[in-house]
């Protein structure tokens, strides 16, 4: 099966859609991405994704060029025959869904990443711009939109068919983007480097050098900022926009003191260098540069539109200012810099909300959902089996005191091997009801609305849950075991179990103990994002290493676990003639 991603230059597959296609790789499906040539390339074929370059593509104004872009991409998809084409961008988006059509692809995805006329703009812009997007969606099987502002605009128009539109969201990756990774000795070298002094204010843009993006009136902003600020810009110039910065500004803008980086790929590195982040842009889809810093926990100044506003909640994370106004967005850095506890309250909600919010894994998950959504409802039942089932709908959150007999069911269904179904579903029911209301324990489980369909369970310190269990739970749950305890061989593998939690110290305390999913839904990697879910919450509260235990005949699971970044740390006999891997993960 191929998965083919359209965009209009390479940059854009490798920091807009790069996850979406290594989502594909992890279900053994041929990832295409197509785009002009550039110097990323290099990087998106050795992570094992197929690169097919759209030569006459650009991104300015250029009617010839994407007839020509047209035409190449009409022999690519002619000779390729992708099973799913995934267009992005406003110019390959519109040729790109009508072209994988009359190409016979049979599955046809595109992304709206905004709208690319403002609610002010002249009416007639608005008028070509939105009925340009209306045909389009015309070849699509579903419009994926990225803002929720531009999806009710669409909805209300008409632009896409009915019921064809779904809101996608964004994301990004939140592991890199984590003010934990960044301590104040990173912080200074970096200003070193940039030669700002300790004490001065730094105030961040990201964004290509053009004007829609509100750089002259950042320059504006900059000269009402006095002595105490020092304004970092970062993105490439873009010659090929009408609206590219004359070098007349940007000189200008020099003299005042502002510093231009150019296009930089340590953007975690210079967020933590940074005490807030600005974007007074004209029009955006949804701002992955506001989300990037509001996940490193800076106070987010954003122009009040579409997009923007998804990001920033005022005076909660940040501030919106009117667009186009320098005096305003001047006053509002001021207000930021001047009361550095202002900064740290916005700043800590600011990374809240992207850990709510800005998951670049949900993001992916509902891009799949989307294919397979696409797959039912045109009756492809082989693309069904291989993208799997789905999960649509299913929310990861944390186990209930009810949810304990779904656990307990799931653990003797699915993991019979171990020694613990053999103590009885009521045994498992008390133990899984312990480890939910044990602090030092994280219980997740997988629920599409009827109850929990998968679980994974852990704790900070196996030896530590295991004496609470036994101190706490340890009557009712042994009379609950009584006819297996009859038995001397099951009383000596709970002894070993029990000393196994006590004596381990050759590794980590926190273990992750058991995870199951529903037959039913296996197979969709239900089980790889409740894993991942359960370490990046371990991770949050300071766990610095996870071990798991598996039976060394368990191939599958050891596979699983590695794609979870598990790593083989050693064996170990939980009871005497059993040997099994431990395998450890690292924040």
């Amino acid at each position: 099966m191929k998965v083919a991603h359209l965009t209009t230059v390479d940059l854009s597959l490798r920091y807009l859609v790069y996850a979406q296609l290594l989502s594909l790789k992890d279900l053994d499906i041929e990832a295409i991405g197509i785009s002009a040539p550039g110097p990323w390339v290099d990087g998106i074929t050795a992570a094992g994704i197929t690169h097919i370059p759209l030569a006459a593509s650009t991104r300015g104004v250029a009617p010839l060029a994407d007839l020509r872009a047209a035409w190449q991409l009409w022999k690519i998809l002619r000779n390729e025959q992708p099973d799913i084409l995934h267009t992005h961008n406003p110019k390959p988006g519109l040729y790109g869904r009508i072209l994988g059509r009359w190409a016979g692809v049979p599955i046809v995805i595109n992304t709206v990443h905004g709208l690319y006329a403002a609610p002010d703009d002249p009416a007639i812009k608005r008028a070509i711009v939105y009925g340009l997007e209306a045909f389009a969606a015309r070849f699509s099987d579903l419009e994926l939109v990225q803002s929720r502002e531009d999806l009710a605009l669409m909805e209300r128009l008409h632009m896409a068919r009915r019921g064809r539109g779904r809101l996608l969201g964004n994301g990004i990756d939140l592991t890199r983007y984590n003010p934990e990774r960044i301590d104040r000795k990173d912080r200074a070298t970096v200003r070193q480097e940039l030669g700002i002094p300790a004490d001065q204010i730094v105030v961040g843009m990201v964004g290509r050098l053009v004007a829609e993006k509100g750089y002259p009136e950042l320059f504006e902003a900059a000269k009402e900022l006095g002595d105490g600020y020092t304004v970092l810009t970062i993105g490439p110039e873009d010659r090929d926009k009408p609206d590219a910065l004359p070098e007349s500004l940007l000189d200008d803008a020099r003299a005042n003191g502002i510093q231009f980086l150019g296009m930089r790929t340590d953007l975690d590195d210079l967020y933590g260098a940074m005490d807030l982040f600005v974007l007074p842009s004209h029009r955006e889809g949804f701002p992955r540069a506001a989300m990037e810093a509001a996940a490193m926990g800076l106070p987010v100044i954003a122009t009040d539109i579409r997009g923007c506003r998804e990001v920033v909640d005022p005076e909660s994370n940040g501030l919106l200012v009117p667009v186009l106004s320098p005096q305003e967005l001047a006053a509002a850095i001021r207000r930021l810099g001047d009361d550095p506890e202002l900064r740290r309250v916005f700043g800590a909600a600011s990374r809240a909300k992207a850990l709510e919010s800005f998951d670049e894994s949900q993001v992916v998950t509902r891009v799949l959902d989307a294919y397979r959504e696409a797959a039912d409802y045109k009756g492809l039942v082989r693309y069904r089996e291989q993208l799997g089932i789905g999960f649509r709908g299913a929310e990861i959150r944390p186990a209930k005191e009810a949810d304990a007999q779904a656990l307990a069911r799931m653990h003797v269904e699915g993991i019979s091997a171990g020694f613990l179904p053999r103590l009885g579903l009521s045994f498992l029911r008390h133990l899984y009801r312990a480890m939910i209301a044990f602090d030092g324990a994280i219980v997740l489980v997988a629920d599409r609305g009827a109850g929990p369909i998968g679980f994974v369970a852990g704790v900070a310190n196996t030896g530590a849950f295991y004496r609470h269990f036994a101190r706490h739970h340890g009557l009712t749950a042994g009379v609950s075991a009584f006819p297996a305890l009859v038995r001397p061989a099951n009383v000596r593998r709970a002894w070993e179990t029990a000393r196994y939690g006590e004596e381990n110290t050759a590794w980590p305390a926190a273990e992750l103990l058991s995870m199951a999913v529903e037959p039913a839904h296996r197979g969709e990697g239900l089980g790889h994002r409740l894993g991942v879910a359960l370490l990046d919450e371990f991770s949050n509260r300071g766990v610095p290493a996870v071990k798991v235990v598996v039976g060394s005949a368990n191939e599958t699971a050891m596979r699983a676990y590695q794609k979870m970044q598990f790593i083989a740390a050693g064996t170990t006999q939980v009871h005497p003639g059993e040997t099994s891997q431990v395998m450890v993960w690292s924040a």
